[in-house]
Formats: C-alpha cells, structure tokens, sequence
C-alpha cells in the first residue's frame, strides 16, 4: 500500500472545508427558524476567508516589495534568490531581520497560541 504524502492545508482550505460541510450537511439539517443564523455563519466564513487571502498577501507583499520591484518577486523566487546568493545579507543588511519579522507575523495568523505561550514565558 502506497502512502499519500501529508499535505498541510492552508487558512483558506480548512474555511473552504468548514463552508462546505456546513453548508451541505450541517444547514440543511436545521430547523427553518435556524435556517437565517445558519446564512449568516455561512457568509461570516466566506468573508474570513477572502480577508486572510487578502492579509496573507498583505503580508508577503510587505516582504517582497523589499526585494523586488512593486508587483514582482514571490516568496518562492525569494527563497531561490536567498539559495542562490543572489539576496543576502551582503546585498540586504536587513535580510534577516526582516524574515523574521515576516516569520513571526505568518505565525500570528496561523498559530497565535504559540506566539501567546512564547511571550509569556519571557
């Protein structure tokens, strides 16, 4: 038996994923006078998830746009460049500081509990 790799899902995903089932097993199964709060849970999941897309983004560009032109680069090729050499602290004094400023605002988006006990135990 073959084993699948393990894929971690992202923000968006697990929204998409919880969206889905309630919609199509959770709603339905309502009573009708639940039916309007149910809407409303629905569409607070939609709008969550295109606000994170939108401060996940905001986030990657605030990194990126140190690097690259406005609109350009990834943080794929931003890894590439860093591997390359071509990015480094030779070129970027900042280089480091700024990853980890990038490092701990994607961690207080997908893992806020673990930057709360990092913080409390300084």
């Amino acid at each position: 038996m073959s084993r699948q790799p393990f894929k971690r899902l992202g923000a968006e995903a697990l929204l998409d994923l919880a969206a889905d089932a309630f919609r199509t097993e959770i709603a339905p199964a309502l009573p009708g006078d639940k039916r309007y709060l149910a809407a409303m849970i629905a569409n607070a999941l939609d709008i969550s998830r295109r606000d994170m897309a939108a401060e996940e983004e905001a986030i990657a560009f605030e990194l990126l746009d140190r690097f690259y032109e406005d609109g350009d680069g990834t943080l794929a090729q931003l890894a590439q460049d860093i591997r390359a050499g071509s990015i480094s602290e030779a070129t970027h004094t900042d280089l480091r500081a700024r990853l980890k400023a990038h490092l701990a605002r994607e961690l207080a988006v997908r893992n806020p509990r673990f930057v709360a006990a990092r913080t409390t135990k300084r």
